[in-house]
């Protein structure tokens, strides 16, 4: 399954984020994942195992943020999510006629204490969070009024996926009181595919061991490009010819782009310069770029944590061959544009 969202026997690994998120002491939890990284099967499937449990203290809510824009939208949107759960309709005893027309802070702290009377912890599961971003140039009073409900203690447990772009949101939105994600930090970090986690997932393809082995070098246990490649594999069985496709595939190299272009300018010269040498290790990096160690020391935890590099024997590289691939042909276009130009 390529290009959706997954879960139940479908969905992979990621043990130690689910224990973080269901058994963990924070009721404010901020989960930080690239595009494609997987954010939203981890969502779906955290509705999914408090749905199924019979010993959970939760009552999970999916909440996606997309379009949202201002109150009007995150409401229209927090209603419908609400319509299209019937368990956690059924299990909180909520009456839509009687919140569809309430502004969204009172409409979701009627949602928690409806949860609330019927013994459960509310259970909010924010997806496409960046959205916020819109919702704090358009209405920051809803945006600090919001913040006061999510974190409304004991009563609800809130998660939000976005990419680092949120971030920006504290600089955006100058709440009177605490900054919205001073309660959701320290983010967690959606990482890529543990070791063992890719092949268990392509050995459900049936492909041989030195395929999986390939695919997983290759691709830095990525999900969408572990997901991509079985996929396309499925269909024609030449492990080197679906590669290269990949590699020069278009879709591909837009989402590279996309990806690329959310990143501090720092961290994109870091990338540049990695990709062109092949590994660095942070002192080469420190110096190439004239930063020193404790400036760059975050940038590069967070590229790791993210997928963007790896770390062997000191020494980083480029997180996958594909993205690799991507950045050296992207230096050499700007070489060749600039060279124009003179």
């Amino acid at each position: 399954i390529a290009g959706s969202w997954v879960r139940g026997d479908n969905f992979f690994g990621r043990t130690p984020l689910l224990r973080e998120i269901l058994d963990g002491s924070r009721d404010s939890l901020w989960v930080i994942g690239a595009r494609r990284m997987g954010k939203t099967s981890l969502l779906k499937e955290i509705e999914a195992r408090t749905q199924a449990s019979k010993e959970t203290p939760y009552l999970a809510l999916y909440w996606d943020l997309q379009g949202s824009a201002d109150a009007r939208g995150l409401a229209d949107g927090l209603i419908a999510s609400i319509e299209d759960n019937e368990h956690f309709r059924r299990a909180a005893d909520i009456d839509i006629d009687a919140i569809e027309d309430l502004s969204v802070t009172d409409m979701l702290q009627t949602v928690i204490r409806r949860a609330v009377r019927s013994g459960w912890k509310s259970l909010i599961l924010m997806d496409e969070g960046e959205e916020l971003l819109t919702v704090a140039r358009n209405d920051v009073a809803t945006l600090g009024r919001l913040r006061r409900v999510l974190q409304k203690g004991p009563e609800v447990r809130s998660v939000i996926t976005a990419t680092r772009r949120l971030a920006r949101l504290d600089e955006a939105a100058a709440l009177v009181t605490s900054p919205f994600l001073h309660g959701f930090l320290p983010p967690l970090y959606l990482t890529p595919l543990a070791s063992d986690e890719a092949p268990a997932l392509l050995a459900r393809g049936g492909f041989s061991e030195a395929a999986i082995a390939a695919i997983s070098e290759k691709t830095g246990n990525q999900p969408f490009l572990v997901q991509l490649i079985g996929s396309r594999l499925f269909e024609n069985k030449d492990v080197d010819g679906t590669l290269d496709v990949i590699a020069n595939d278009d879709m591909v190299s837009n989402f590279f782009s996309v990806d690329h272009q959310t990143l501090e300018l720092v961290e994109r010269r870091i990338l540049e310069e990695v990709a062109r040498e092949k590994s660095l290790t942070p002192a080469d990096i420190a110096a190439t770029l004239s930063l020193p160690g404790e400036t760059l020391g975050p940038h590069l935890l967070s590229l790791a944590q993210m997928g963007y590099l790896k770390l062997a024997g000191g020494r980083y590289s480029v997180g996958n061959w594909f993205f690799e691939t991507w950045l050296r042909r992207q230096s050499l276009s700007s070489a060749a544009d600039r060279r124009a130009d003179s």
